[in-house]
């Protein structure tokens, strides 16, 4: 089938400028009236995510104070520790007499041929009690006087008749005090 228009040609023409028209008028409304939508989308899903962004931001502002102060704490209460150790150790130092300076003084004062075989020394008595074997009863003799000639570190020898009983091989024991300034 064929249609036929039989209007004039001018006539034909306005017909299809308008009808052009009319499409065109189409096309820009719904261009328009899309373009309104997306924009007022992209504008409502701007101030959503723009909340969504501050409360967030809030949230990890919170959690960080929150965080930082579980840190602080925790830090904190490892330094106390730590001092606190440190503290001990400093107060058992200061509290410790020198032990070494005792031994030192003493080192010198046996005969070489003089065996120590025991060497205690009670903090609290501030006493040393040695115990050894000597070869001769003069080397005991020698080592007890020693002894009693450093005054300056060491005083009140005891002097056990048994140390010279017998003239060799003996089986000896000692007991003498430290002065307190070699303790420091």
């Amino acid at each position: 089938m064929k249609i036929i228009n039989l209007l004039p040609k001018p006539r034909q023409q306005t017909l299809r400028d308008e009808s052009v028209l009319h499409s065109l008028l189409k096309v820009i409304t719904i261009s328009v009236v899309s373009f309104v939508i997306v924009i007022g989308a992209q504008l409502a899903v701007k101030v959503y995510l723009q909340a969504t962004a501050a409360g967030i931001r809030t949230d990890v502002e919170r959690l960080r104070q929150q965080v930082s102060k579980q840190e602080n704490a925790k830090v904190k209460s490892e330094v106390e520790a730590v001092n606190a150790v440190i503290t001990n150790y400093r107060d058992v130092a200061l509290v410790s007499p020198k032990w070494s300076k005792v031994v030192k003084a003493f080192a010198v004062l046996p005969p070489e041929e003089v065996t120590v075989s025991s060497f205690v020394i009670d903090f609290t008595k501030k006493s040393i009690t040695i115990n050894g074997i000597s070869p001769t009863r003069e080397l005991v003799i020698e080592l007890y006087n020693n002894i009693l000639n450093d005054s300056k570190e060491f005083y009140n020898i005891d002097y056990p008749l048994e140390n010279v009983a017998t003239p060799k091989d003996i089986s000896y024991h000692f007991t003498f005090y430290i002065h307190e300034d070699l303790l420091k």
